[in-house]
């Protein structure tokens, strides 16, 4: 990948945001709370609730779009209605299921290290190519090249209630 690290949000808690920041190598942004500031990457379950959910937040069609993983409920991503989750995404991409990861002591080890295990199970080969994809989608999409920024124009503001400390005044 060129240009910055991806960053990775999840629409829920508990969806694998974190195991697929670490395969990419990339920032854990957290929950996702609405489409105005949509990370490089959105994750979500592969259930009805989560793909209504990618609806919800997916952005309009254009250019540097998001990549949305689904990430696997069951065993068999292949029963997946895709154009459930909307338009706009740079890709849709299913990953499958690495069964081991559930009874291993440390699986965001496991993932960051994914893409450079030749000889692994067909489980996370699988995985693998699963996120190379979101690479290549992140990679020709030229969204890395660009600051992460809100949808609408301006920078970020801070939360609600929280005041920006002037600089120079902090003793």
């Amino acid at each position: 990948m060129s240009g910055r690290r991806p960053v990775v949000g999840g629409l829920a808690g508990g969806v694998g945001t974190t195991t697929v920041a670490r395969a990419l190598h990339g920032r854990d942004l957290g929950r996702v709370c609405g489409p105005d500031l949509l990370p490089d990457v959105v994750v979500t379950r592969d259930t009805t609730a989560g793909l209504a959910a990618a609806a919800h937040v997916a952005p309009a069609p254009g250019t540097a779009a998001p990549v949305l993983v689904l990430h696997p409920g069951t065993a068999d991503p292949d029963g997946i209605d895709a154009d459930a989750v909307g338009t706009g995404w740079a890709a849709v991409v299913a990953l499958p299921a690495v069964p081991g990861w559930a009874r291993s002591a440390d699986p965001w080890s496991d993932a960051a290290g994914v893409l450079g295990r030749p000889g692994s199970s067909t489980a996370i080969r699988r995985y693998a190519d699963a996120i190379g994809r979101v690479v290549a989608a992140l990679t020709a999409s030229g969204r890395l090249d660009r600051p992460l920024a809100p949808a609408g124009v301006g920078g970020l503001r801070p939360m609600r209630g929280v005041l920006p400390v002037p600089t120079g005044t902090v003793r």
